[in-house]
């Protein structure tokens, strides 16, 4: 720390003598001023930091609001062409996994609806689930490679110990074009 009068730096002697040896200024003086400084500095960082959150938010914002566009025109078939369309372009496969547990209560369920003979919905529900996640994984996959359109969709589901289940999804990632009108 240095002296607010003359800028001299302050030496623990003269922290002890509460006094600046060089000007003879109070050391109170410039641990005040010291203080301010460190409280100025320290609602300019808040600043900062706050500032770049909001900015991080609305990148993410935006981003959320293009990929959810994307998911929306999306087009999907378990099949390798659309009708109307051409594929102009291939990127590749592309893939969505997931692993659920099933849970206590879930398996519960199961077990009675087993019993009975019925459908047992616990696991139905968490299957739809990990569906939907693994296809809006691939999805992503898809558009992150500059697609539009996912062709060959093809599911795969496994079972692992401990009541856990997985879903994979696998397809090719395509751009497909409508075919144009005077062609």
């Amino acid at each position: 720390m240095k002296c607010i009068k003359c800028g001299a730096e302050l030496t623990g002697e003269m922290f002890t003598c509460g006094m600046c040896f060089s000007c003879g200024c109070s050391i109170s003086e410039s641990e005040e001023a010291f203080e301010a400084e460190q409280s100025k500095i320290r609602a300019e960082a808040d600043l900062a930091i706050r500032q770049q959150k909001e900015e991080l938010a609305r990148k993410s914002q935006e981003e959320q609001r293009i990929y959810a566009e994307r998911y929306k025109n999306h087009m999907l078939t378990t099949g390798f062409s659309f009708e109307g369309y051409r594929i102009t372009q291939y990127f590749g496969i592309v893939t969505g996994e997931t692993v659920m547990g099933t849970g206590y209560f879930s398996d519960i369920g199961a077990s009675i609806s087993d019993f009975f003979g019925a459908e047992a919905s616990e696991y139905s529900e968490k299957l739809r689930t990990a569906k939907q996640a693994v296809l809006k994984i691939m999805i992503k996959n898809s558009t992150d490679l500059g697609g539009n359109a996912i062709i060959g969709i093809s599911y795969e589901l496994m079972t692992f110990s401990g009541n856990m289940m997985g879903v994979s999804v696998t397809g090719t990632a395509v751009k497909a074009e409508r075919f144009s009108d005077n062609a």
